[in-house]
C-alpha cells in the first residue's frame, strides 16, 4: 500500500535519531532504546497519516510562546508518568508540519522535533529550531487561525497540521539532492538529501532529508 505522506526529518532530530540508534545497540531494553522505537513507530503513523492514533493536535500561538501554528504535535508514549496515581498520558511529543510538493508527487510532512513533555520542552525546542521567538508571530503565518486547547467534550479541532506551499529553503535542498525522484515516481521512491551535497536548511546546518 502506498503511503500517503512523504517525510522529512530535521537535522538535529536526525543527529538524535543517530544517537539513539548509537545507544540502543548495545542496550535495547535502555531508556534510549525504548525511545528510539517510540521514535519510528511516530515517524511511520506520520508517513502513514495515522496521526489520529497518537492523539495528533494542531498547535497555536500565544504572546507567552513561540507561534507553532503551522505544526501539530503527536503524543507518543514512552515511559509511564502518574502523579498521585493518576496517569499523565504519552510522555513524549512528536511535533512535525506538512508542505504541498512541488514535483507533482506526495506532499510531504517534516518532523521538527522530538521530546519529553515537561516544561514545554518540544514546544520550545521547536521554537528555538525554527529560529523564531516567543510571543512573536511568524508574519507567513498570519492567515492560519490560531487553534487553542479545548477540553469541551465533543469539540472539533483539527488534528493535523495546515498543508502549506514548501518553503524555498526545503525546495532548493530537495532540489540540489543527486537522488530526488522525479515526480513519475514520486509514489514509490521516496527522495533522500545526498549527504555528499549538502544545503543551506534554516541554521546553516545539514538540511532536513527525506526518511
Amino acid at each position: 500500500m502506498t503511503r500517503p505522506f512523504r517525510i522529512l526529518i530535521d537535522a538535529e532530530l536526525r543527529r538524535k535519531l543517530a544517537m539513539l540508534e548509537h545507544a540502543a545497540a548495545s542496550r535495547p531494553d535502555s531508556l534510549r532504546g525504548r525511545e528510539l522505537r517510540a521514535l519510528k513507530l511516530g515517524l511511520l503513523a506520520l508517513a502513514e497519516g495515522r496521526e489520529d492514533e497518537y492523539g495528533s493536535k494542531r498547535l497555536g500561538y500565544s504572546p507567552e510562546h513561540h507561534d507553532l501554528r503551522d505544526l501539530a504535535e503527536l503524543k507518543v508514549p514512552v515511559i509511564v508518568e502518574s502523579r498521585y496515581n493518576h496517569d499523565l498520558g504519552p510522555s513524549h511529543r512528536l511535533l512535525y508540519r506538512e508542505f504541498e510538493a512541488n514535483d507533482g508527487g506526495l506532499p510531504y510532512r517534516e518532523a521538527i522535533c522530538f521530546e519529553p513533555r515537561g516544561n514545554n520542552r518540544p514546544f520550545e525546542v521547536a521554537g528555538a529550531r525554527l529560529r523564531r521567538e516567543i510571543g512573536q508571530p511568524v508574519p507567513e503565518l498570519a492567515h492560519l487561525p490560531n487553534y487553542r486547547p479545548t477540553f469541551q467534550r465533543g469539540a472539533a479541532e483539527p488534528t493535523g497540521p495546515p498543508r502549506l506551499p514548501l518553503p524555498p529553503d526545503l525546495r532548493k535542498a530537495l532540489a540540489a539532492a543527486s537522488n530526488v525522484a522525479p515526480a513519475s515516481g514520486a509514489t514509490k521512491t521516496r527522495p533522500q538529501l545526498s549527504p555528499e551535497q549538502p544545503a543551506q536548511h534554516r541554521t546553516n546546518q545539514t538540511p532536513a532529508r527525506e526518511l
